[in-house]
């Protein structure tokens, strides 16, 4: 049997390749100047307490609350609950909603839906309502009582055509 070789050979065929690049000088880094950075005087406004300025708030707060996004009691197709929506105490939304209820057997056609309502009627509730509870004016356009007026009317039509 042949003796093996434990030495390889090596057959030089091309030159070794090398990429000869050229860069420009560096130049100095400067960082930027602070953006923040702001300088304030000795003096100190004293019309304040305590000598410190107050701040007003970056972004206006909206003066009401506006309507969420979908249709109350829609909740498969992208509505909103409205006792969760409103996040009040239990206690304090079943009393509202009651007042409501109450006044829309007062003044309005239980018996027909929203749409067929008569608008001086509904004008009447909207006012007795905020009237009675002044926290329904914090909502713009009064979305709440509307609310509490189509799942009332929706439940009271539906009890009028299934019985």
């Amino acid at each position: 049997m042949p003796k093996a070789r434990s030495e390889w050979r090596y057959c030089c065929h091309f030159k070794p390749l090398t990429i000869h690049c050229e860069f420009p000088p560096e130049r100095g880094y400067s960082p930027p100047p602070l953006m923040q950075h702001q300088v304030f005087s000795h003096d100190t406004d004293s019309s304040s307490p305590d000598g410190v300025e107050q701040i007003p708030p970056a972004v206006p707060l909206p003066s009401k609350i506006p309507k969420p996004r979908g249709e109350v009691s829609r909740l498969s197709r992208g509505g909103y609950n409205l006792q969760e929506t409103l996040g009040w105490p239990a206690s304090e939304y079943e009393e509202t909603h009651a007042f409501v209820s109450q006044l829309a057997r007062e003044y309005l056609k239980v018996h027909k839906s929203w749409r067929l309502q008569a608008k001086p009627q509904l004008v009447i509730v909207y006012a007795e309502a905020q009237k009675q509870y002044p926290i329904l004016e914090r909502y713009e356009g009064s979305w709440v009582v509307g609310d509490m007026l189509h799942i009332f009317l929706k439940n009271s039509c539906s009890r009028d055509t299934s019985a």
